[in-house]
């Protein structure tokens, strides 16, 4: 990675842009903290070397250091490959997939100069503080983006809200993405045999696509007859975007936990 620029990242389907290899690793270092913050705090008053020895209390003893919350500092002023491997460490105190976690590199063709990219940032810059208000944890870690979607997590590893803005419609799914084909598909089939129940509460029919010939599987609802590049369509698809993202996490998810 020497030499090379982050543009932004992924982590369990969420993007984020960002400015630096510091900026990602404070964002996942909070992602993780704000899940479990019991693996970071031990470390973090550990006199171990190693892994804890980037973590403390005290941002005095570290030349260069940011925040991760409640008072615990991580040092910054190290290479990039070394921030890398102790994310690869963290992830396997955590429990969590290494290939959930993805780079995206910039390059000569800066995206931000697209004019697609730019409206869609744009509307999520609008949309985001309506979902986030309405629907806080799930999307509290999430910033806009200039892809046609945005996740939310909700504290299990590989299963993510969604929520898409097109040319053409606005869509809201609970996507089950984990690296096991056969756990998504399990998950599935655990909600379509409530399938009767879980529409009676959320109030009308939902899109169950099993897709039995790719890895994930998706339960969604679509609002028709708008579109991100139709301003005045914002307000409408932002509201449609909080709304549903809520309902789903309310009905849907405690099935899952």
């Amino acid at each position: 990675m020497t030499g090379r620029l982050i543009a932004k990242f992924t982590y369990k389907n969420t993007e984020q842009p960002v400015k630096s290899w510091v900026e990602m690793y404070v964002n996942v270092l909070q992602i993780l903290y704000s899940e479990d913050k019991s693996i970071i705090t031990k470390l973090a008053y550990s006199e171990e070397d190693g892994l804890a020895a980037h973590f403390s209390a005290n941002a005095k003893i570290f030349r260069k250091s940011e925040e991760i919350g409640d008072g615990l500092y991580v040092l910054t002023n190290t290479d990039t490959h070394s921030k890398l491997v102790n994310l690869s460490r963290l992830f396997k105190r955590y429990g969590e997939n290494p290939e959930d976690l993805v780079f995206y590199l910039r390059n000569q063709n800066n995206a931000d100069d697209d004019p697609l990219q730019k409206l869609r940032r744009k509307y999520w810059t609008y949309a985001l503080p309506v979902i986030q208000k309405a629907n806080v944890d799930t999307f509290k870690n999430v910033h806009p983006s200039n892809s046609n979607w945005i996740a939310g997590t909700f504290g299990i590893s590989g299963f993510y809200l969604d929520c898409v803005a097109n040319y053409d419609q606005a869509r809201v799914d609970l996507v089950l993405s984990k690296s096991e084909k056969k756990e998504n598909k399990a998950a599935f089939d655990q909600l379509f045999q409530k399938k009767a129940e879980i529409e009676a509460k959320i109030g009308q029919p939902l899109i169950w696509d099993r897709g039995d010939n790719y890895k994930l599987s998706t339960i969604g609802i679509k609002l028709k007859n708008v579109s991100v590049q139709n301003e005045t369509d914002w307000p409408q698809m932002a509201h449609f975007h909080a709304k549903w993202s809520k309902q789903f996490y309310d009905v849907l998810v405690p099935y899952l936990r």
